[in-house]
């Protein structure tokens, strides 16, 4: 590992200690399990197609990080006793450091019907252009992700991106959106902004204390910035590790303002499903 101690800009993805640390703060953050939501969805939609070896089931996971909602599903047909045969998973993620946890974890049943993208969710039509089977049946963008496409009509290149790799008639997307990137009539977001100094072990460098500090945050028009300072601790002699400046921005929604965004788009919006900490917005081609 390389060792920097000079602060520098930074999201949460550009190193294997923040991807760890990022691994930790959304296992605690996150009380809805999505994957469930999602494995009954595969399911139903797999029950309705003829699926064989040379035309699968499709399924990918746009921004899939270090792979959660994929290896909660892996988990859930471990426990139905289920495979995931005649389906072609597919992680996809524009940071490699969270790909390479991915693959390091994959575990069957999930590992041998996945695969691990780098691509952009701006630009599905690439990562699917070569592949053998270049339509998707279910299309996932999971909880607060869309929010990251924060820039002037990134959503809307989005959902035409997804137009153009769904499989016609049948396939769907499932695109959510969590309750705390709403914006709200008071249009006071609150900002989870702690006093101090908090520290978080690590559970992948046993030796390593993640400690948080500065937090601060603003909200101008539709745009979150979250920033705070992030140290990877040696717990042994208290040397640091790594210095980051972290720098967040992350578009807030009016509710259900991603319906009329569709119509820009080669996407139809089907319907929408209130889940207990998010909204999932159904999308079909």
């Amino acid at each position: 590992m390389t060792v920097s101690t000079q602060a520098q800009p930074n999201d949460l993805y550009s190193s294997s200690y923040l991807v760890d640390y990022y691994d930790l703060v959304a296992t605690t953050s996150q009380s809805v399990d999505d994957a469930s939501f999602y494995w009954k969805i595969y399911q139903d939609m797999k029950a309705l197609r003829q699926c064989t070896h040379d035309d699968p089931f499709v399924l990918m996971d746009v921004g899939t990080g270090t792979g959660r909602v994929l290896h909660g599903l892996g988990r859930s047909a471990t426990e139905a006793n289920a495979d995931f045969s005649n389906t072609e998973v597919l992680g996809v993620d524009n940071a490699a450091h969270m790909l390479e946890k991915a693959e390091k974890i994959t575990t069957a049943p999930l590992k041998d019907n996945v695969t691990w993208i780098n691509g952009s969710a701006l630009d599905l039509e690439a990562v699917m252009r070569d592949r053998a089977h270049p339509k998707i049946d279910l299309l996932i963008f999971s909880i607060g992700s869309i929010s990251h496409l924060s820039e002037s009509g990134q959503p809307e290149i989005f959902l035409n991106q997804v137009s153009k790799v769904l499989r016609p008639g049948t396939g769907r997307a499932y695109v959510s959106i969590y309750d705390g990137s709403l914006l709200h009539k008071r249009k006071d977001i609150a900002f989870h902004q702690p006093k101090g100094v908090t520290e978080i072990q690590s559970k992948m460098f046993p030796h390593v204390l993640y400690r948080e500090s500065n937090h601060r945050g603003d909200l101008e028009g539709n745009i979150k910035y979250v920033k705070f300072d992030l140290e990877a601790v040696n717990k042994e002699d208290q040397s640091i590790l790594e210095k980051n400046d972290i720098s967040m921005k992350m578009r807030q929604w009016e509710e259900d303002e991603l319906v009329p965004l569709s119509t820009k788009t080669g996407v139809d919006f089907v319907e929408s499903i209130r889940g207990a900490h998010e909204t999932f917005y159904v999308f079909k081609r």
